[in-house]
């Protein structure tokens, strides 16, 4: 009986010596990660099948695109953080758990995008005002298994989404006339950080 005893110790000791040396080694893990910046890139977005599912983001050439392909596509930069303060403890499960990396994920929530014009784009939108209301948006939320799913912009930001891992900006509706525009992106969101990013797209031509 004694022996058994010994026995189960000895297992016990070296299962939580391991547990110890492992989680040294592979753990702690950051559980959360917030956004600390916001990179844009003008593109011609392209389809390449008739249902609209799949498509190419391409380079704008000649600094002139086509109202019905201009795009902006945003990728928040994110930085990771522990949400908890308890990053260790004895238990055997939880240092077991410890070593398991997880995806980050996040609990900021985006509060609107405004796309502002430099120009007057048509009879509804002067120099100043807000495009949003012609530019629908696909999402790439990898985190929450959302993937090329299109909405239109103010439907989508109303929803108070959680921050994605991919936005696309499409412009619907043509210019009063073929010529240079920049607009300047104004994301606002719900964050730990950092409320607010201004964005300037680089100027080019969208032809009506």
């Amino acid at each position: 009986m004694r022996n058994k005893i010994l026995l189960i110790v000895s297992i016990y000791f070296i299962i939580l010596i391991l547990g110890l040396v492992s989680c040294e080694k592979c753990g702690p893990f950051p559980s959360n990660y917030k956004v600390i910046g916001m990179e844009s890139y003008l593109s011609n977005l392209v389809y390449s099948d008739t249902t609209e599912q799949d498509y190419m983001l391409k380079q704008i050439t000649n600094d002139t695109v086509d109202y019905s392909s201009y795009s902006i596509l945003l990728i928040p930069e994110t930085e990771t953080y522990f949400a908890s303060k308890n990053l260790y403890s004895f238990s055997l499960i939880t240092s077991a758990y410890a070593c398991s990396p997880v995806i980050p994920t996040s609990d900021e929530k985006i509060d609107s995008i405004q796309i502002i014009t430099n120009s007057d784009f048509d009879n509804t939108h002067p120099s100043g005002s807000n495009l949003a209301d012609i530019f629908d948006v696909i999402i790439n939320d990898y985190e929450n298994g959302i993937n090329n799913q299109r909405y239109q912009l103010q439907d989508y930001t109303d929803s108070k989404p959680y921050v994605s891992s991919e936005i696309i900006l499409l412009l619907k509706n043509a210019p009063n006339e073929t010529k240079e525009f920049e607009f300047t992106i104004k994301y606002y969101q719900d964050g730990i950080s950092y409320d607010y990013f201004e964005l300037i797209a680089d100027a080019v031509v969208i032809m009506k």
